[in-house]
């Protein structure tokens, strides 16, 4: 880790704002921003960038006054019970101080920080947010009709221990029975529906022509179908460099929620994610 001086952390944190290309996730119990103009500005460039922005704050009768501000900002933000801890990430570095996101704390307060130099501590950092911001504050069912169920934290677990050996950096947040899987090179959209679990996501063919595209994709088809064992289809958008390609796994669940599912199947739902993601994630085209 490196100590970051007192005078640059904000500098850093604003740093990391602006070399963020997927997301950005903000742990601080408490938020002022509303007069720090050169931080909200920084986070609108996020917003115009689409890059995906989670901000997790205190939960509690005391913090009226960061629920206005972000309110104010109209700034989507998640109340965490108990929460002390400071942590600001992108995809590559994360960042754990005492600072708070408080114009007063960035003008005023002698603060501490370090940031992550290398992967080991990025993902230290990252599995701290996991473990304890983002899966503690879902609640997970224990059963489902009375039978043993896995929750969102065991199966997220599971692919990440998969995964490890291949030293892949991975992002996962869940929305709306959707479970969104991030390399840093791909992305992936976990779902059940209809009883089967599907999965996409987006290749892109650097330079390629429609029919260069359309060639890439019956050996891409026969590649993924015979290292996944799955159905796999692919669609083509109005530019030939992108090919969304979607699977879906011939197993019949009875699992219903990718945050809910059977003991019993919690094993061929890691598996099938996890081979998926191998097949594409790596794919030279």
């Amino acid at each position: 880790m490196e100590l970051i001086k007192p005078s640059e952390i904000s500098a850093r944190i604003l740093t990391l704002l602006d070399e963020s290309t997927e997301r950005v996730i903000i742990v601080s119990p408490y938020i002022k921003i509303s007069k720090w103009y050169k931080l909200v500005s920084k986070i609108k460039g996020l917003q115009s960038r689409r890059i995906i922005l989670d901000i997790y704050v205190r939960d509690g009768p005391d913090n009226a006054d960061t629920y206005r501000d972000l309110d104010q900002l109209d700034l989507k933000y998640k109340r965490i019970p108990h929460l002390h801890s400071k942590l600001y990430l992108n995809e590559r570095m994360g960042i754990a101080s005492s600072m708070n996101l408080l114009l007063s704390s960035e003008i005023n307060s002698l603060e501490i920080g370090y940031a992550t130099e290398t992967w080991t501590e990025y993902n230290e950092l990252l599995d701290y947010y996991h473990r304890y911001i983002l899966i503690g504050e879902q609640s997970q069912p224990d059963t489902i009709a009375g039978r043993p169920a896995t929750g969102l934290k065991e199966i997220i677990h599971g692919i990440r221990e998969e995964l490890n050996s291949k030293a892949k950096t991975l992002w996962f947040w869940h929305k709306e029975n959707v479970l969104h899987i991030s390399t840093t090179r791909s992305s992936f959209d976990v779902s059940i529906k209809g009883a089967c679990l599907r999965i996409s996501t987006l290749l892109r063919i650097a330079n390629a022509t429609t029919k260069e595209s359309n060639q890439h994709s019956s050996l891409i088809l026969s590649k993924v179908e015979g290292l996944t064992g799955m159905r796999v289809k692919i669609l083509h958008g109005n530019r030939p460099e992108i090919i969304q390609l979607s699977t879906q796994a011939k197993h019949k669940l009875e699992s219903t929620c990718i945050n809910g599912i059977l003991e019993a199947e919690a094993g061929y739902v890691v598996d099938s994610i996890t081979r998926f993601i191998n097949a594409t994630d790596d794919l030279i085209i």
